[in-house]
């Protein structure tokens, strides 16, 4: 299953959220996932929203309590040759899905600040998104070969060669 894919409760309405980036959104419930940890650097954001951006593999993860915290997000499975990541009940904890297809691993994006630099990704400390319970988590993959600084294109199509 894909982030595009969720579905939504049917007894719930889409939330209303203001963005400083992206405007005024409604979020709908399949969307929303709560971060119990928060995320590395921002404890007190709890709840997101995960939002499809227009190109495949990429997604914008808005918090519903702060307007200006928004990630860029990337499906580095798709972005990253020979990424792997063997994530157990350690790093998933709560997280642990039934089934395996809930699970999504999504890295955080950093772009670039001159056009002739690229764009980094943190494939050492990745979020892991059940989505079946909507729950989300960062990581930290110990031992990987990918760091938390991993140039990466996002400019091609996306999709593995």
């Amino acid at each position: 299953m894909n982030a595009v894919a969720m579905v939504d409760s049917p007894d719930s309405s889409p939330a209303r959220v203001e963005s400083k980036l992206l405007g005024s959104l409604d979020v709908p419930a399949g969307q929303r996932f709560s971060f119990p940890q928060g995320i590395f650097g921002f404890p007190e954001a709890r709840t997101f929203g995960l939002i499809p951006a227009e190109k495949e593999g990429i997604f914008w993860l808005q918090s519903m309590e702060f307007e200006a915290l928004t990630f860029l997000l990337i499906d580095p499975f798709a972005f990253v040759d020979d990424y792997a990541v063997d994530l157990g009940p350690q790093e998933l904890g709560e997280l642990m899905p039934a089934d395996a297809s809930d699970l999504l691993v999504l890295s955080i994006l950093t772009l670039p600040r001159q056009a002739d630099e690229a764009a980094t990704t943190n494939l050492q400390g990745p979020l892991a998104l059940n989505l079946g319970r909507r729950l989300g988590r960062q990581v930290v993959i110990q031992d990987s070969p990918f760091g938390i600084r991993h140039p990466v294109d996002v400019r091609g199509k996306g999709e593995r060669a």
